[in-house]
């Protein structure tokens, strides 16, 4: 370090990194401000800029209004469109800083198999060619990046996302048969990217549902095992069926660890982002250390937020010192609000860390 380091990376992600750290970049303006003043030498700045990680997609950015048009009819003009058909207007709270996201769910009327069938779904397949991400892929690992292709909000979010939460887990009990047509749907759509992304090269696809609050599942496990598992099984499965190798991390916000035992069976290697307000470091890399990478790891609700510039420090040094060691682990900062509070606390961070790795 302070050299970006594909190879960090895959040793971390394969749980070969004993005491290796590896950092997934938090972006934008005000965060790059903070590194400029912050004291650090030029090739530290530099690798704070970049990290060690890309992301790579397979879906538009945007979805056509006129094509989920007869779905929103309330969309406001202002408001995002995905390609699935979700609109969103970012919130604010009383001094300026991001809240969350008001939806509109291009499902919330649509309670049938046959709706289902009818709906504009989008062709994922037809976003990029395997020339082109391959390309895409290899010109990332010239530059010392590892590559992740993201499908994050695989199968539940999604759905809860299309059809709103409250109706799609009432949906569970009340139209099960629609869930499963649902879910079907947007597997055979994961399936598709992650056997592309597989074939590609890139070192690790990153699934995922936030499916956790932060007291513990917002379903339950048995539940899991019957409507939700089979299908983040068959997106994994697909892409280790091409890339036998390669790293699957799993992302949900939350109390996570009941479900790890779940998600080690059905290959995934790591898990995002660890929250330590309600996963316990330690004990997370005491048990399942050998069989899951860890990446996050940053109390940004609590210590970023509200603690000191030493508070932050000693978490600094406590990943280095407590959890590194064995496995290594990749530091990243996942929905964080960007107060001035905070950026004075990643200030801090951003010299221990430094400090920490030389």
């Amino acid at each position: 370090m302070p050299a970006r380091s594909r190879e960090r990376v895959l040793r971390i992600l394969h749980h070969q990194g004993d005491g290796e750290v590896a950092y997934d970049a938090l972006g934008g303006a005000a965060v790059h401000e903070v590194i400029a003043s912050a004291d650090l030498s030029d090739d530290w700045r530099d690798y704070y800029r970049a990290g060690d990680i890309r992301y790579l997609s397979l879906e538009p950015a945007r979805g056509e209004r006129a094509v989920f048009a007869g779905y929103l009819p309330d969309l406001p003009a202002d408001a995002e469109l995905s390609c699935w058909g979700i609109g969103r207007i970012a919130l604010h709270n009383a001094a300026g800083h991001h809240a969350g996201h008001r939806y509109w769910h291009p499902l919330a009327q649509v309670d049938t198999v046959g709706g289902l069938d009818d709906y504009p779904w989008p062709d994922l397949s037809a976003v990029k060619s395997p020339e082109e991400l391959r390309a895409e892929v290899a010109a990332l690992h010239r530059r010392g990046f590892a590559v992740v292709g993201n499908l994050s909000q695989t199968i539940l979010e999604t759905a809860y996302l299309m059809r709103g939460i409250d109706r799609l887990f009432l949906d569970l009990y009340e139209r099960p048969a629609y869930v499963d047509a649902l879910f079907a749907k947007l597997a055979a759509q994961r399936i598709v990217q992650a056997r592309m992304f597989a074939g590609a090269g890139v070192d690790a696809i990153r699934i995922g549902d936030d499916i956790a609050t932060q007291q513990g599942l917002m379903i339950s496990l048995p539940m899991y095992r019957e409507r939700l598992r089979p299908w983040h099984e068959a997106v994994v499965h697909a892409a280790l069926e091409v890339a036998p190798d390669l790293a699957v991390a799993y992302h949900s916000d939350g109390a996570l660890t009941a479900l790890l035992p779940d998600l080690i069976e059905i290959g995934v290697t790591a898990i995002n982002p660890v929250q330590p307000e309600c996963m316990d470091l330690a004990t997370i890399r005491r048990d399942f250390g050998d069989q899951l990478a860890l990446w996050g790891c940053t109390p940004v609700q609590s210590t970023y937020a509200h603690g000191t510039a030493d508070e932050v420090r000693a978490h600094t040094h406590l990943l280095f010192e407590q959890i590194a060691p064995g496995h290594g682990l990749i530091v990243q900062f996942m929905n964080i609000v960007l107060t001035p509070h905070v950026l004075t606390n990643l200030g801090a961070f951003f010299e221990e860390f430094a400090r920490c790795a030389t």
